[in-house]
C-alpha cells in the first residue's frame, strides 16, 4: 500500500484538490430552493362525473418540482439552466416541519376540489335544472400559522364570538378578518371542539381556505373524488373545467388538450399561483394544445412562453375568472 501510495501520491492528491470542493459543493445546503419542470396530470384521474358524454380532448392540471434548501452545486447548475427558478426560501416557513407541509398541501388540494365542484354545477346548472348538489359551509382549515399562534395546521375554525357560521362563510369571514385580541374563536382540532382565546387579530395568526359539506350520495349525477397525494390549489382552474365538461353535453376541449394553472375563488375568480414559468415549459413539452394563466402571473408566463421555440403550437391564455376560460373554449376553433 505505501509502495502504491508513493508511486501514485500526485495522482491522489490532484484527485483530493478536485473532488473535495465538489463533495463540499454537493453537499452544503443552503436558504435557496430550486424550481424545476414537473409533468401534466390528467384531471380525470382524480375527479370522476358519471355521465356518457363524449370527451375528445383532455383538461391537465400541471405540478412542478420544488427542491428546498438545495445544495451550493445544485444551485450552480440550475443558474445554468433558462428553464429552472433559484429562489430564496420564505423564512416565514421555518418553523412549519416536514409533516405540515404536506397536510398544507393536501388542506389546499381538498378545498380546491369542493370549489371546483361547487363552479362546475352552479354554472352547468344555468344550461341544465336538473343537475343537483347540496352543499354548505363548513369551516375555515388552518394551513398556516405564525411562530406562537394557537393554531395548528388542520385546525377548523367553525365560530368567532358564536356567530351562527351555518349561515354562511361570509358571515363568518368578516368577523374572522377583524377579529381582536379576546375574541373567542372554536375549531375543530382531532375531531374535538376546543375554544382559542386570540391575543391578536386572528389574521395575524394564521391563514385558512375554505371547506364545505358537499352530499356526493344525492348528487346528480354521481361524483366520486379519488384520493392524490398531490397538493396545493393550483389546479382549481382546470379542475373546475373537467367536472364542467362532463356535466354538459357540449365537449369544451374541442379535441384539444387543456391545460394551465390558476386558483378558483369561491366567486369565479382565477388566482396567482408560483412556479409559472416552469409549467409553461412543463406544458409545451407534453404537447399541450392550450395553457390557461392567471392575469396576474401573465407577464412572467409570456416572457418563458417567447423563449420556447415553436411556441405557436400551445396558445397562451390570459384570464381572470371561470367564464373567461369558458368563453375561449366556446369560440375556439
Amino acid at each position: 500500500m505505501r509502495n502504491l501510495f508513493k508511486k501514485y501520491w500526485l495522482v491522489i492528491v490532484l484527485s483530493l484538490i478536485v473532488n473535495i470542493p465538489i463533495i463540499i459543493l454537493g453537499v452544503t445546503r443552503t436558504d435557496k430552493e430550486i424550481i424545476l419542470k414537473g409533468d401534466t396530470t390528467k384531471i380525470n384521474s382524480f375527479v370522476n362525473v358519471e355521465t356518457n358524454y363524449i370527451e375528445e380532448g383532455s383538461f391537465s392540471s400541471i405540478y412542478v418540482v420544488d427542491v428546498e434548501h438545495s445544495t451550493m452545486l445544485q444551485n450552480i447548475f440550475a443558474k445554468n439552466d433558462h428553464t429552472v427558478d433559484v429562489r430564496d426560501i420564505n423564512l416565514s416557513y421555518s418553523h412549519i416541519n416536514d409533516i405540515e407541509s404536506f397536510q398544507i398541501g393536501q388542506i389546499q388540494k381538498n378545498s380546491s376540489i369542493m370549489v371546483s365542484t361547487i363552479q362546475a354545477f352552479n354554472y352547468a346548472k344555468t344550461k341544465n335544472e336538473n343537475l343537483k348538489l347540496d352543499y354548505s359551509f363548513k369551516s375555515f382549515c388552518v394551513t398556516f400559522y405564525f411562530e406562537g399562534s394557537p393554531f395548528k395546521i388542520g385546525d377548523e375554525i367553525i365560530s368567532c364570538n358564536e356567530i351562527d357560521y351555518t349561515k354562511g362563510r361570509e358571515e363568518l369571514i368578516n368577523k374572522l378578518l377583524n377579529s381582536k385580541k379576546d375574541d373567542k374563536v372554536k375549531i375543530i382540532r382531532n375531531k374535538k371542539e376546543k375554544e382559542i382565546i386570540l391575543t391578536d387579530n386572528i389574521y395575524n395568526l394564521c391563514r385558512f381556505y375554505t371547506y364545505y359539506d358537499i352530499d356526493f350520495k344525492t348528487s346528480n349525477p354521481k361524483i366520486t373524488i379519488n384520493k392524490t397525494t398531490s397538493g396545493g390549489p393550483s389546479g382549481g382552474l382546470l379542475q373546475t373545467l373537467s367536472i364542467l365538461n362532463k356535466l354538459t353535453t357540449f365537449d369544451y376541449t374541442r379535441g384539444k388538450k387543456i391545460s394551465g394553472t390558476g386558483t378558483i375563488g369561491v366567486n369565479g375568480s382565477v388566482g396567482s399561483i408560483g412556479g409559472v414559468e416552469q409549467k409553461i415549459y412543463t406544458a409545451f413539452d407534453d404537447e399541450m394544445d392550450v395553457f390557461f394563466c392567471p392575469s396576474e402571473n401573465y407577464d412572467d408566463a409570456l416572457k418563458a412562453y417567447n423563449t420556447i421555440s415553436g411556441k405557436e403550437k400551445m396558445a397562451l391564455v390570459k384570464v381572470e375568472t371561470l367564464v373567461d376560460a369558458i368563453r375561449y373554449l366556446e369560440d375556439v376553433s
